[in-house]
C-alpha cells in the first residue's frame, strides 16, 4: 500500500514542473495507449499504437503485460498503470509527436493526472482523453466540434468537454505535458471518426485482445 500523504506531496511537486506550452512542429504521427486487466491473474496489459495524421494510419503496435502492483485508489491512477505504459512505451520505435491516453491530463485535484504523469516522466507531449469526468461539467451543444470550458475545483479551467461527434456524449480534453489546450482540442477532434479518437480505440481495441 502507499503512502497517500507522500504521494500527494510528490503529485504536487511533480505539477509544478509541467510544462503546458506547445514547441514542437506539424504533427505527423500520433499515439495512444491504453491498458486492460486480468484481475484473477492481477496482470496488467498495456499496448500502445501509433498512426500518421491526420491519415490515422496504424504504422507501429506494442504491447506490454506486468503484475498489477497496487489497488485502484481514486486520483492515482498513474501509480497503478504507469509502470505498465513506461514498459509499453520504451518499445515504439516510431515516436510520435504527441501520445493520447485514456485518463486525465491537468483535469485532476492534483494536476496529475495519468497523461501528465506519464508525459512528464517521459518528457514526451502527452494528452489526456477521459470518457467520464473528474469534475461538474456543462453540456456542449450536439454538433460535432462544440465544447464548453472545463473547471477544477477552484474554478480554474483545465480542459474542455468536448463533442467529438453529433449526437453522443463528450470526451473530456485536458493537456498533459508540453501540450496546450488549442493543440491538444485539435488532435482529438482530427483524430475522431467515432466518439474515441481512433488512437485509443485501437489501443483499446488491442489491449482487451491480450487476456
Amino acid at each position: 500500500m502507499i503512502n497517500l500523504a507522500r504521494a500527494i506531496r510528490a503529485q504536487e511537486g511533480s505539477a509544478s514542473r509541467l510544462v503546458l506550452q506547445w514547441t514542437g512542429g506539424q504533427v505527423r504521427l500520433v499515439g495512444g495507449a491504453d491498458c486492460s486487466f486480468d484481475q484473477e491473474e492481477r496482470l496488467i496489459g498495456a499496448v500502445a499504437v501509433v498512426l500518421t495524421f491526420p491519415g490515422l494510419e496504424v504504422v507501429e503496435r506494442a504491447q506490454a503485460v506486468r503484475r498489477v502492483a497496487l489497488p485502484y485508489i481514486p486520483g492515482f491512477l498513474s501509480l497503478r498503470e504507469g509502470p505498465a505504459y513506461f514498459d509499453v512505451l520504451s518499445k515504439i520505435v516510431n515516436q510520435p509527436d504527441v501520445w493520447l491516453f485514456d485518463g486525465n491530463g491537468i483535469a485532476h485535484p492534483r494536476r496529475m493526472g495519468l497523461a501528465s504523469y506519464v508525459g512528464l516522466k517521459l518528457d514526451r507531449p502527452s494528452i489526456g482523453c477521459a470518457k467520464s469526468a473528474y469534475f461538474p461539467f456543462r453540456q456542449p451543444a450536439e454538433r460535432r466540434g462544440s465544447s464548453t470550458v472545463y473547471k477544477n475545483g477552484k474554478g480554474e479551467q483545465v480542459g474542455i468537454c468536448l463533442r467529438t461527434r453529433a449526437g453522443v456524449r463528450p470526451v473530456f480534453v485536458s493537456p498533459g505535458h508540453r501540450v496546450d489546450l488549442r493543440l491538444a482540442s485539435k488532435v482529438v477532434l482530427a483524430c475522431s471518426r467515432f466518439r474515441i479518437p481512433e488512437p485509443l480505440r485501437e489501443a483499446h481495441r488491442l489491449s482487451r485482445a491480450l487476456f
